[in-house]
């Protein structure tokens, strides 16, 4: 059901002999030579914005390139991002109204009404029992992404016209806070992208686990200035799992003391072409005061206020009923 798929953007890399040895190098590491890595933070220290619900909690404990089908409400904050009725990107839930996305999924159309929003989905041709489908009320795009296009900045808040219900199989992620430090620690990727390099596609949610990639590491592959401060790098080398086009916008998430926090947005790479490549990710703590800021100062779109009185009609067919009965006394 996807259609023109919205994947990571591609950009320049080191020249080919210098790259090839340095990804022969990563391979022959130990994968505790590769992987970089978070210093556990108080649970307090962690961004949540759904005041009645807990944050990065799922029911479930338990393709992406390289993934495999992923369970019922393993991954409950897991968003598809539609575009005139086809899977473009992917998105997480950060609030009752949020959905956290990158900025290329939104760049094709101003219109909002192109795009449609669906949590608890887990098969892209068949709704489930916790399906819900939202429309677009508002896209906020992050302002470097508008400066530094295609490279930078690439996170989008995207608001939804009515609240979302929250269950076992619809949750929120926590957001990773500014001063989040990360080492030694293997994260998960989702989304609905491309399991081939041939650009075959699944209808069913993957899951990879992607361990971090140093950003020297990362930037000795891209080169220097592709890798920027806000962007963070996660792939297996040994198991070519990478993100591919279709897993836009979609989440990295890892696990402190049974919280499930993001770290990532999936922005752009080589893709499926270059499975040996890591994905580039957003980094969601560098952006985390921005959301936050966005999140609890845009207001909440107006509701439909309920019929607590007779319509106009029916009052003046009462009105005319009393005349007529008046009359005839």
């Amino acid at each position: 059901m996807a259609a023109t798929p919205t994947g990571p953007r591609t950009v320049p890399g080191e020249p080919w002999p210098t790259t090839l040895s340095l990804l022969l190098l990563l391979f022959l590491l130990p994968p505790t030579q590769v992987a970089a890595t978070a210093r556990r933070h108080p649970a307090s220290e962690e961004v949540a914005f759904s005041r009645d619900v807990a944050c990065g909690q799922r029911p479930v404990q338990g393709k992406i390139l390289g993934g495999v089908d992923a369970l019922e409400r393993k991954w409950p904050w897991q968003v598809s991002v539609h575009y005139t009725g086809f899977h473009i990107c992917g998105g997480s839930i950060v609030d009752e109204y949020w959905i956290l996305s990158a900025a290329h999924c939104f760049d094709r159309s101003t219109n909002t009404e192109a795009y449609d929003i669906y949590v608890g989905l887990v098969d892209l041709q068949v709704a489930g029992n916790h399906t819900q489908w939202f429309e677009v009320n508002r896209v906020i795009i992050h302002p470097t992404y508008e400066l530094y296009h295609p490279i930078g900045g690439d996170v989008a808040l995207v608001q939804l016209k009515t609240r979302i219900v929250f269950s076992d199989a619809v949750l929120p992620i926590c957001i990773a806070p500014p001063d989040l430090t990360l080492s030694n620690l293997s994260c998960w990727a989702t989304g609905w992208g491309s399991i081939s390099q041939q650009g075959d596609t699944s209808n069913t949610l993957q899951e990879a686990q992607l361990p971090l990639v140093p950003l020297h590491l990362c930037r000795q592959l891209y080169g220097q200035t592709s890798i920027q401060p806000d962007m963070l790098c996660a792939g297996s080398f040994r198991d070519m799992k990478t993100a591919c086009e279709g897993d836009s916008g979609s989440p990295l998430v890892c696990e402190f003391n049974h919280t499930w926090v993001q770290i990532g947005v999936v922005s752009w790479g080589k893709g499926c072409t270059y499975p040996m490549f890591p994905t580039v990710f957003a980094r969601v703590s560098f952006f985390s005061r921005w959301i936050q800021h966005h999140i609890e100062n845009t207001p909440v779109p107006l509701q439909p206020l309920p019929a607590l009185s007779p319509t106009p009609g029916a009052i003046i067919n009462i009105l005319m009923t009393s005349l007529a009965a008046l009359s005839m006394l």
